[in-house]
């Protein structure tokens, strides 16, 4: 140590601190059970005497870095195991140890978890590992293993997806159809079927067909009956063209194109975008999508207040303030999100509730009546002793074709179709927001933000479900292999 150093080592070893580190060495862990204390640190870190004995001389040098140091102070893995062990004896710990030894409390703080607790505590204890060579000399690596080096700076996500990058397919590029040609052909095919029918049966009621003839027939009728379905729908979700209404923002195109959660999707993807919002999850996307309760939300404050926000936009940021976790910031925004049907409505883009019934029941007309169409040729079947089983089966196809458009909901009308069209062809298609609105979280692809679609895309169930990547309970400054932490956080003073 040379004249300089040696100076600022005498600076740093004040009398205060000379005076704890001197009460800190008389301090006898344990008492009068000093033997029966080191046995169980023995045991916490599986090692014999000597190695307990190395692992308390530890603990007493961050003890004394919790409170000589200027920063807050993390313990590595091994220290923190002693700490614990320190701890289950409340009466020593809190009535000799901190009143008369620290002569300051020194709590042991659970961490939150996530990526930034986990950053944050890396970096605590990389000040910590410094305090102790300033202080100490270099600590033994067994017991203070080398920390993690810093991160570099992230570089900012990009905003719109880029520009070499191949387009995914998108439901809106093409104009929406009028469906005229298609029910057509499919009432030409089926007259010609059953005209063929009549000439070959010498009959024209389709019961009296013989069986593959009729089958014939019917499957020719399945493809007429959806299309015709499709075309009563399509009459009842008005005119094929757009109207005059423009989309307030990205919020409300996603609403159209697929409902509140959809809206709250485009609303996060929009506060990430103006890095007012970020993203906290332990482990890996795909390991933090397997438990979406432990995916958090943090809100930048201070950005939030220097930005212009709209109402949608302003609420979604509240709401993530609020709740902080993902899970309940997306329930919240569905539920805040459900009067953006009104809007649509009044714009001529939305069905109200009534007519969105009547469409689906109308919808599903042709196909009901082909089932009971058929259901009543089973019967004639059965009556004259001819086997029906192709039939049913046929039966039972379009039975739950029905079944399915009349659960299926779709409450926008042909011009909210032109509305997201247009999104697709104008000059903010290529924002994110706008792309998250027309095509959901895939949209993201190739942009800066596409860990939120891994992280809206959960695993199957075979897989990530043992829970291992929400990080554990606590995690202050990394694992066993380099920083420290073993459970806890912003432990120490300033």
């Amino acid at each position: 140590m040379n004249e300089k150093e040696q100076a600022q080592h005498d600076a740093d070893w004040t009398v205060e601190r000379r005076g704890l580190w001197q009460r800190l060495c008389d301090y006898r862990f344990g008492g009068d059970q000093a033997e029966a204390f080191l046995d169980r640190v023995g045991h916490a870190l599986g090692c014999d005497r000597a190695g307990a004995e190395a692992a308390l001389e530890e603990y007493r040098r961050f003890c004394f870095l919790a409170v000589a140091a200027d920063h807050p102070v993390t313990p590595s893995v091994r220290i923190d195991k002693v700490w614990h062990a320190h701890l289950t004896d409340t009466r020593d710990y809190w009535m000799r140890f901190c009143p008369q030894v620290l002569r300051r409390d020194l709590h042991h703080t659970p961490s939150l978890g996530g990526q930034a607790e986990d950053a944050r505590h890396q970096e605590q204890y990389r000040q910590t590992v410094a305090s102790y060579e300033r202080f100490f000399d270099m600590p033994p690596p067994s017991l203070w293993p080398p920390p993690l080096p810093a991160p570099k700076p992230a570089q900012p996500a990009r905003a719109q997806i880029p520009a070499g990058r191949a387009p995914l397919p998108s439901p809106w590029a093409s104009e929406p159809r009028g469906g005229f040609v298609a029910v057509s052909l499919a009432s030409a095919a089926l007259a010609l079927v059953y005209l063929t029918g009549v000439s070959t049966q010498g009959t024209s009621n389709p019961l009296d067909f013989h069986g593959g003839v009729f089958l014939l027939l019917y499957v020719a009728a399945l493809p007429w009956a959806y299309l015709a379905g499709t075309a009563i729908k399509r009459s009842l979700r008005g005119p094929n063209r757009r109207n005059t209404a423009q989309a307030e923002d990205a919020i409300e195109l996603a609403y159209l194109a697929g409902g509140s959660e959809r809206a709250a999707d485009a609303a996060l993807v929009e506060l990430m975008q103006r890095d007012v919002l970020g993203l906290d999850h332990a482990g890996t996307p795909a390991e933090a999508a397997a438990r979406p309760d432990r995916i958090w939300l943090r809100i930048d404050g201070a950005r939030l207040g220097s930005q212009s926000l709209s109402p949608s936009l302003r609420a979604a940021a509240d709401i993530a303030q609020r709740e902080q976790s993902l899970q309940r910031t997306l329930a919240a925004l569905r539920r805040a999100y459900e009067p953006i049907a009104e809007r649509l409505r009044r714009k001529g883009w939305w069905l109200g509730r009534a007519a969105e019934l009547r469409l689906r029941w109308l919808g599903s007309v042709p196909l009901a009546a082909l089932a009971l169409f058929g259901l009543y040729k089973i019967a004639v079947g059965l009556s004259r002793g001819r086997p029906v089983g192709f039939l049913v089966v046929l039966v039972g196809l379009t039975a739950i074709v029905a079944l399915a458009r009349l659960l299926r909901e779709q409450p926008r009308t042909r011009a909210g179709d032109w509305a997201l069209h247009d999104a697709q062809r104008g000059p903010r298609a290529a924002e994110l927001g706008v792309q998250v609105a027309l095509m959901g979280t895939i949209g993201l692809h190739g942009s800066g933000f596409a860990d939120y679609h891994t992280l809206r895309t959960p695993p199957s169930a075979s897989g990530g479900s043992d829970g291992s990547s929400s990080g554990g309970s606590c995690s202050s400054g990394g694992s066993s292999c380099g920083g420290g932490g073993g459970g806890c956080g912003g432990c120490g003073g300033s």
